[in-house]
């Protein structure tokens, strides 16, 4: 796994479009499972790119005092081999090299209800390092956090052994004095997580350490019922004199900072607005600071590049200021956007990778630091198919599900609802729906539930006054069945094409799971880091909140309406055992010219060839997981889903 750098203060915010927003509008804590990995599951932690000063991998406890204000709480930190989370609502732990590493759970502490405690716990250097043959400093480290509505994490530098014992989710930042808040613009915001597990985190303590004979290091919590934070692998390091990291990359069809997994090429016009965030971390300003991209096919030909992107600045407010582009240099501690319109007219059908790269005079490719400056988003270019999600897209997505058994009163009428901007006018014939037995071997949707899909007017979408029945359109109920359990997906068909216009909509699908006697649940693509109105939710005699992040409901617009096999134009074939251990048979219902393949979750090709009869296959070599078999010919097609145990 490339490392992801999430830099202090290098991006506050992005001001994101979205007129029918609501101020009351926030997110609901469920009782949410911690995400999985799907497709390639090993972590590669890389080595550290910089000299460290003084290191601590937690495999020796020691190295590390742990504490609390006993007038606030009985919480405290944990430092361990492969710890979890304990509560209600679990977060994975941190990935690790070692499986070593520090966790505070207040989660766990807080209980099903969560308490009222203003938690305040620390965990702190044992022993000073000595810094004062350096005058910019830093301190590395990875983690792994989620955030809840009221909290707050800190990094506090202390000279003397020292420290403030009255810290808080109101305090502010103050660095002439030590005091870094370590997650800003993500902690207090309610299920905001870091962009990976793990992030790299560097924070420059340079005015309160360096040059400093004695300095500690304290990672201090405050916050009441939060998630749980994860620390590893922590690194006090000599501030490199050059060095800019790309922060991400950005691939919007639609220049809002939405980013579809699947694009119709309908909706695409001339091309994609691409982009990406760079921040300098070196000492020395930096000068032809640039930003290219490449985009490769799946069998990474090249389809189309781009250079020379415009540049801009951040405004007072930490907010993104497009008004003008900008020139360097680009001085320390400072941010930059790059973003111009990528044009595609002439990309067809397909998966993509658009690979970014940041360079400057002093941080270019074979340099030192140059391992933080590339990052890469996946996409797909379809007939039809518009999906917010990118499962069968990315190559490692990060998923989980939610349902009617996700929260106090959703058993029935608990709604998930998908955002879409259409840019030219369509059609709409359906929805496809992911089930959590798309991906999880032990699915917790059940036969027998029923669901209804409507299109929405986003102008109605309210946190007090949403009306669940005023809809544009909707399907009649659909019964959930074993067979669709089985295929891990469903497609509801409206009654009728509908006519899409240029707009917002919503797609809705409403769930009724027979007092959880039948529950439901639908996919969530966590992978990459949406606007909060991406993906909703209504919790029935409650209100709309903004949980998820890419739910797996997808419009099937104009021509991919047409290709959707339904039942009556479906091949009837059987694959058994099911579950197996690889070794599979394949039943016709007739014989003929067929086409086989096997794809995993990811929609990586497993397996291909012709068959005319019944035939046996040997795929004892599989990795355990789900895969998906297709038999097609020029006429029909149909997919089973494969357990492999």
């Amino acid at each position: 796994m490339k490392r992801i750098f999430t830099l202090l203060l290098a991006f506050t915010a992005f001001s994101f479009s979205f007129a029918q927003s609501d101020a009351n509008l926030k997110v609901k804590r469920s009782a949410k499972e911690a995400p999985i990995k799907i497709g390639q599951t090993d972590v590669n932690i890389e080595s550290r790119s910089v000299d460290c000063i003084w290191e601590s991998d937690f495999s020796n406890a020691s190295d590390w005092n742990l504490d609390h204000d006993a007038s606030d709480c009985s919480l405290d930190w944990e430092i361990g081999e492969g710890l979890e989370c304990g509560g209600f609502y679990p977060i994975n732990p941190i990935e690790s090299a070692n499986g070593f590493y520090a966790m505070i759970d207040s989660d766990e502490y807080g209980g099903e209800e969560g308490g009222t405690e203003v938690e305040d716990s620390w965990l702190t250097m044992a022993t000073a390092v000595d810094c004062s043959n350096y005058d910019n400093v830093i301190v590395e480290f990875d983690t792994w956090y989620r955030s809840w509505t009221s909290e707050k994490c800190w990094l506090v530098v202390s000279t003397d052994g020292t420290f403030p014992t009255d810290l808080s989710p109101l305090s502010e930042s103050d660095p002439a004095n030590g005091i870094y808040e370590v997650f800003p613009g993500i902690s207090g915001d309610g299920g905001a997580e870091v962009a990976s597990n793990p992030v790299t985190q560097r924070i420059n303590i340079s005015e309160a350490a360096g040059g400093q004979s004695q300095v500690w290091i304290r990672f201090n919590w405050t916050g009441t019922w939060g998630y749980a934070w994860f620390i590893d692998r922590v690194c006090v390091a000599q501030q490199p004199a050059d060095d800019i990291t790309l922060s991400y990359g950005l691939v919007s069809h639609n220049g809002t900072g939405e980013e579809y997994g699947r694009v119709p090429l309908s909706q695409l016009g001339d091309g994609a607005y691409t982009g990406g965030g760079v921040y300098n971390f070196g000492v020395n300003d930096a000068t032809n600071v640039d930003l290219s991209m490449n985009i490769t096919d799946t069998d990474g030909y090249d389809v189309t590049s781009q250079s020379g992107y415009s540049m801009y600045g951040f405004d007072a407010d930490g907010f993104l200021d497009m008004s003008a582009t900008i020139s360097g240099p680009v001085a320390s501690d400072a941010s930059v956007y790059f973003e111009d319109m990528t044009p595609m007219t002439s990309v067809p059908e397909g998966i993509y990778t658009a690979t970014f790269t940041a360079s400057s005079s002093g941080d270019s490719n074979g340099g030192e630091y140059f391992g933080d400056n590339t990052a890469s988003r996946e996409f797909e270019l379809t007939n039809g198919l518009y999906s917010t999600d990118g499962l069968g897209v990315y190559s490692n997505p990060s998923i989980t599900r939610m349902g009617t058994g996700s929260f106090t009163d959703a058993t029935d009428g608990f709604m998930m609802m998908s955002y879409y901007d259409v840019s030219e006018t369509t059609t709409l014939g359906g929805v496809w729906i992911g089930l959590d037995s798309y991906a999880y071997t032990e699915p917790a949707t059940v036969a027998g539930g029923e669901l209804v899909v409507a299109l929405r007017d986003t102008t109605l979408l309210s946190a007090e006054t949403f009306d669940p029945g005023n809809v544009i359109q909707s399907s009649d109920f659909y019964l959930v069945t074993q067979e669709d359990v089985d295929n891990g997906y469903i497609v509801v068909p409206f009654s009728s094409n509908i006519t899409l216009n240029p707009d917002a909509y919503f797609i809705s699908v409403e769930m009724y799971s027979n007092g959880n006697a039948t529950d439901i649940y639908i996919l969530d693509d966590e992978t990459i880091p949406q606007p909060s109105y991406l993906s909703m939710i209504y919790i029935p005699g409650d209100q709309v909140y903004t949980n998820g992040t890419a739910t797996a409901i997808r419009m099937v617009t104009g021509d991919a309406w047409n290709s959707i096999n339904l039942d009556e134009k479906s091949l009837e074939f059987s694959v058994y055992p099911n579950p197996s251990n690889g070794n599979i048979n394949i039943e016709l219902d007739e014989n003929g010219d067929y086409y086989v393949q096997i794809n995993d979750v990811v929609g990586k090709n497993i397996y291909r060839n012709n068959i005319n009869t019944n035939t046996s296959l040997n795929l004892e070599g599989l990795n355990k997981g789900v895969y998906f078999v297709t038999i097609s010919n020029e006429e029909k097609s149909n997919t089973t889903k494969l357990i492999v145990e």
